[in-house]
Parts: C-alpha cells; sequence; structure tokens
C-alpha cells in the first residue's frame, strides 16, 4: 500500500464538498425553473412564489461563498424582496396577474401616480438593481458555463422586477387581442428585462473592481434608499 499523501485532503472532506456542490446545483436549478415559470406566466400564482425561487438561487450560490460574499448575497436578495413587495403593497395584490393586470390599464408602476407613490416606485426599483448588481458580484464565477448560469439567474430576478414596475402592457393570450399586439408587448417586456439584466452583469463586473468596503456602501445606501421608499409609500396611501 502506497503512502497517502499529506498533501490530498480527506475523504470525508471530498464527500462533504460534493455534497454541497450538488445541493447548490439542485437549489438553483429548483428555483431557477420556479421563478421562471411564474414570471414567465407558464402558472399562475402570487408573486411570493416567484420570491420563494429567487430565495433557492440565492442560497445555492451562497454555499459557493465565502462570508462577506453570503452577507452581501443576502443583503442584495433581501433589498430585491422588499422592492417587490413595495409594488405589490401599491396596488394592494401579490397575484402576478393581477400586477400585470392593473398595469396594462393604469400603466407601469413607476408612472402612476399619485407623485409620492411613482417616486417611491423609482426609489425601489433604483435600490433593487444596484442590490442585483452587487449580488452578481457576491458569486464566485469563472468559465463560460458558470457565467451563462449567472446571467439566466440575473435575468429570472429582472423579470421579477420588470413584472412588478413595469409590466407587459397585455396579457399573455388575453381574448379579443390582435396576436401582433401581443407579440409587441412580449417584446417590450422582453427587452426591458434585457436590459435590467445586461446593466446588472455589467456593473456586478464594474464593482468586482471596487474595494469590499465601496462594494459595502453602495449596499447600504440601496437599503437606505428602499427604505425611504417603504415610508413614501406608506404616506401616500
Amino acid at each position: 500500500m502506497s503512502p497517502r499523501n499529506d498533501t490530498e485532503p480527506p475523504v470525508s472532506s471530498l464527500q462533504t464538498e460534493r455534497s454541497v456542490s450538488s445541493f447548490s446545483a439542485a437549489a438553483r436549478v429548483g428555483g431557477l425553473v420556479v421563478a421562471l415559470g411564474y414570471l414567465t406566466g407558464v402558472v399562475n400564482g402570487p408573486l411570493v412564489a416567484a420570491v420563494g425561487g429567487l430565495a433557492l438561487i440565492t442560497l445555492g450560490r451562497s454555499l459557493r461563498m465565502d462570508r462577506y460574499g453570503r452577507a452581501l448575497s443576502s443583503a442584495g436578495f433581501a433589498v430585491v424582496a422588499g422592492a417587490l413587495g413595495i409594488a405589490a403593497i401599491r396596488w394592494g395584490t401579490l397575484e402576478l396577474a393581477e400586477l400585470r393586470s392593473v398595469q396594462s390599464v393604469l400603466g407601469p408602476t413607476i408612472l402612476v401616480g399619485p407623485e409620492a407613490a411613482a417616486i417611491a416606485a423609482i426609489l425601489a426599483t433604483a435600490a433593487a438593481a444596484v442590490a442585483l448588481g452587487l449580488w452578481v458580484t457576491a458569486g464566485p464565477v469563472s468559465g463560460l458555463l458558470h457565467w451563462t448560469w449567472t446571467v439566466l439567474e440575473t435575468l429570472a430576478v429582472a423579470l421579477a422586477l420588470v413584472t412588478a414596475f413595469w409590466g407587459p402592457k397585455i396579457l399573455i393570450g388575453s381574448d379579443g387581442v390582435p396576436g401582433a399586439e401581443v407579440l409587441e408587448s412580449i417584446g417590450v417586456w422582453a427587452a426591458a428585462a434585457g436590459g435590467v439584466t445586461f446593466a446588472s452583469v455589467a456593473g456586478g463586473l464594474l464593482a468586482r473592481l471596487l474595494p469590499a468596503s465601496v462594494r459595502t456602501a453602495l449596499m447600504i445606501l440601496a437599503l437606505v434608499a428602499l427604505t425611504v421608499a417603504a415610508g413614501l409609500l406608506g404616506s401616500a396611501l
């Protein structure tokens, strides 16, 4: 029997690492499927269900991070979830179909008055955008496959924000609506989600160049902006 190399990790450590990797991958895949299923309208349900999918994604990502990365990622998810909550409170519903429907009639959440409510929505959107970029930054990414997966996960979060604050003009499958108009509305919705995704991933790449203290300060600023938005919305309702 050949002597064991002291530089080799123990078998138990390798098994633990593989288990963590498997659980992380399962959580991320499951979360992505759940979130996209609700956000694309394939499955009808509440916004909370989509947020649950995003939480699973965040959990899976955090298992591959150091302590600071986990803290930054968790804070980023909290800001995004809080922003989505502000949109739900603004319209008084958690149902995704109703959020889309009310915006198809009255307009995007960020543009509909009263003025305090619109400003609150804009602040919440800005806070969530900053937090999403930092959420991307927190994850260790190397190689094309990892970056492709990160873009898909970022797209899921972007779809949630676009659905809550911009919304499609026309519901998919609406009766009596010409197909061309439906495709046009979907195109606008998809373009908005793609723009948020691109900006978030690009912002995440740039944020990697910043010191940890600056990234922390940006996240605190996003949390403050979200708090102010909640206060403004409370005064408007």
